[in-house]
C-alpha cells in the first residue's frame, strides 16, 4: 500500500472492515476462471475526505475479490464532467459493473445505458426507490429517515426545546434534503416552541463553510443546536463556534477520526455513523455477487448509530482494527 493511501485510511478512515467475500476471488466463475475484470466506482468530489474513504473502501473490496478497481471522477462536483468519465469506461469495455454514488437524477442516462449494456449497477448510500433509476440492480445504504428523526429526538432532549436551530446542508440534494426535511419535521413536532431554520447551504470548502456558520450564529444570537447532514458539518460548525467563543449543540454526519475527536473533546455533541466503509465495500460485494449470476434484494440495508461521547470506544476500536488489517496486507 502506498504511503498516500495509508494516511488516507489513518486520517480518515470511517468503518470497520468486512472480513467476508462473498466468493473466493479471483473471478472464479462457472465456467472457469476469467481474467480480472474491473469494477467502477463513479463519484464527483473525488478529492473530498469523505469520498476518499468510500473509493478506498471500494477498491479493498475490488481487490480481495480479485477486481481491479477504477475511480471515474471530477475533482469537483462536476457531475457532467463524472458522467462523461464513466461512460468511456463503459463504452470501451473496461467495466464490468458499476457502482454509482448517484445523488442526483442526472446519473440516471449513465445507470439505464449500463443496464441495457448488462452491465451491473449498485446504488450505494442513496436509497432511493425501486425502479426509479432504470437498470439498477440494489441500493446498500443506511435508511436516512431513521437517523434525521433519531438525531431531531436527541437534539430536541439536549436542547430542552429551547431555541432556534440551524440546518446546513453539503449541497442540495436528493438524499441530504429528505435528511434535513426530515430532521426540520420530527424536531418542530417534539419541540413547537423551537424555530427551525431554513436549510442552508454549507459546500464543501472548509474555510468557506465556516464563515457561512459564523454568519448564520452571528445572525442568531438564540441559536441553540446546529445539525449538518454532511460529514464536514463537525469541523464547520466546531470552527464557527471556537470563532465566536459561542458554545451550541452540534450534530453532524460520519465517524471519521478527526470528527470523533471533535465529539471526545466536547466540541461537538455527536455524530451519525453512517456506515460508509460497509456500504462502499458491499457495493463491491453486490457487483460480485450479481455478476455470478446470483440474485440480490433491492435494498442491503445498514445501520447508521447516533454516536455521543459515551459510545465512542467502539468506534475508535473499529479504526483501530482497520488500521492494523491494512499494516498487515
Amino acid at each position: 500500500m502506498t504511503a498516500i493511501k495509508y494516511k488516507l485510511f489513518t486520517v480518515f478512515l470511517a468503518a470497520g472492515l468486512p472480513l467476508a467475500t462473498g466468493g473466493c476471488g479471483g473471478n472464479d466463475y462457472a465456467g472457469g476462471p476469467a481474467k480480472k475484470k474491473k469494477l467502477c466506482w463513479v463519484q464527483a468530489v473525488k478529492g473530498h475526505p469523505v469520498h476518499q474513504i468510500t473509493q478506498i473502501a471500494f477498491s479493498e473490496g475490488c481487490r480481495r475479490l480479485g477486481y481491479e478497481p477504477v475511480i471515474a471522477g471530477t475533482d469537483g462536483p462536476d457531475l457532467a464532467g463524472t458522467i462523461a468519465l464513466a461512460e468511456q469506461a463503459l463504452a470501451a469495455g473496461e467495466a464490468a459493473g458499476l457502482a454509482v454514488w448517484a445523488g442526483n437524477p442526472s446519473y440516471n442516462s449513465l445507470i439505464e445505458k449500463a443496464g441495457a449494456a448488462g452491465v451491473p449497477v449498485v446504488l450505494p448510500h442513496f436509497p432511493v426507490p425501486e425502479g426509479s433509476a432504470p437498470g439498477a440492480r440494489g441500493v446498500i445504504s443506511c435508511d436516512p429517515a431513521e437517523y434525521a428523526a433519531e438525531a431531531a429526538r436527541r437534539t430536541g432532549q439536549a436542547i430542552a426545546g429551547k431555541g432556534a436551530v440551524a440546518i446546513t446542508q453539503g449541497s442540495f440534494n436528493t438524499l441530504e434534503n429528505q435528511v434535513a426535511g426530515t430532521f426540520a419535521r420530527v424536531l418542530k413536532e417534539r419541540c413547537p416552541a423551537v424555530e427551525v431554520l431554513p436549510p442552508r447551504e454549507e459546500g464543501f470548502d472548509p474555510p468557506a463553510a465556516i464563515s457561512k456558520a459564523v454568519a448564520i450564529l452571528q445572525a442568531h444570537p438564540d441559536l441553540t443546536a446546529a445539525f449538518s447532514t454532511t460529514g464536514g458539518g463537525p469541523v464547520t460548525w466546531a470552527g464557527a463556534q471556537r470563532e465566536l467563543g459561542r458554545k451550541i449543540i452540534i450534530v453532524g454526519m460520519d465517524y471519521t477520526r478527526v470528527n470523533l475527536d471533535l465529539v471526545k473533546g466536547g466540541e461537538v455533541f455527536a455524530v451519525v455513523g453512517q456506515p460508509l466503509w460497509e456500504e462502499s465495500f458491499g457495493a463491491a460485494q453486490l457487483l460480485d455477487r450479481l455478476l455470478r449470476g446470483e440474485k440480490i434484494g433491492w435494498w442491503t440495508k445498514l445501520a447508521a448509530p447516533f454516536i455521543t461521547r459515551a459510545d465512542l470506544a467502539p468506534h475508535y476500536e473499529r479504526l483501530d482494527q482497520v488500521e492494523a488489517a491494512l499494516r498487515k496486507s
